[in-house]
């Protein structure tokens, strides 16, 4: 009895208790769902799945050429790998910066793991770069250059992933039309690229594309300042790799890959 007197049923008020709850839990589901699949994928999403990383060990990355148009009607030779037979998953063009080739993509284990994953990796060797294999010839309009590449390579709105110098052929390639670069390009993942100097924050806030800004916690070069500009972007989501440089993704390429396949999981489809 409780100290007014009334006698107080526990198992009544239990029952009570558990139909308020069964009540507010029915009417709120959509966000207990949300919240419940939401630390689900947070769990899963933890690493890439040993299965999928001993596939990769069994793929061959294929090394090919192919002739792309640049000024005057002109024509350079561009090296490229992949891995064959094509999935028909999202593609991924993924570049390269002033001091490697499209042979470090392979190194760090990137093709094969993401073709492994589903997706359609493609690297490809600019034609500038102290490693490079394509021919070294200036291109004039690197935004062109990249376009005129993408359709040789036959690549659908691919997700473009640009460390360091080749921001000067990402950047143009994706400012060329901003209203429509969901057609262009399904997403974009920079690496401490140049040149995000010569957009204004007016101009980045035109660009209406999924973003994933990567940089290296020990980057003192473009990186600061190549992550401030980029953060003007308006759908953009901002990574940090501790205990990596400038070229963050050969530093820590495991966290670079669980990075970019969290990316690809969110925002492309």
């Amino acid at each position: 009895m409780s100290s007014s007197g009334i006698h107080v049923n526990k198992s009544v008020v239990l029952l009570i208790l558990a139909i308020t709850v069964g009540i507010i839990i029915f009417k709120n589901y959509k966000y207990f769902n949300t919240f419940l699949m939401k630390k689900n994928t947070e769990v899963e999403m933890t690493e890439i799945s040993q299965a999928v990383l001993d596939k990769a060990k069994t793929l061959d990355v294929k090394t090919h050429r192919i002739k792309v148009k640049i000024k005057d009607g002109q024509s350079v030779e561009i090296v490229y790998r992949d891995i064959l037979p094509k999935l028909g998953g999202r593609d991924i063009l993924f570049l390269h910066g002033q001091a490697f080739s499209s042979e470090d993509w392979e190194k760090t284990n990137t093709l094969a793991i993401f073709s492994a994953l589903g997706y359609q990796p493609v690297a490809v060797e600019l034609p500038e770069g102290k490693s490079t294999k394509s021919e070294k010839v200036d291109v004039g309009d690197r935004g062109l250059f990249l376009e005129n590449l993408i359709t040789a390579l036959d690549l659908r709105t691919p997700v473009i992933v640009s460390p360091s110098m080749s921001g000067s052929y990402s950047l143009p390639f994706l400012f060329v039309d901003p209203a429509n670069v969901s057609k262009r390009s399904a997403g974009f993942v920079p690496i401490a690229p140049v040149q995000t100097e010569s957009y204004s924050p007016e101009k980045y806030k035109s660009l209406n594309i999924p973003t994933a800004i990567v940089y290296g916690e020990n980057d003192k070069s473009i990186g600061p300042a190549s992550t401030t500009n980029l953060k003007n972007l308006p759908d953009h989501e901002l990574y940090m790799i501790k205990g990596a440089g400038h070229a963050a993704r050969k530093d820590k390429p495991e966290e670079f890959h669980l990075i970019l396949y969290k990316f690809l999981l969110k925002e492309t489809k």
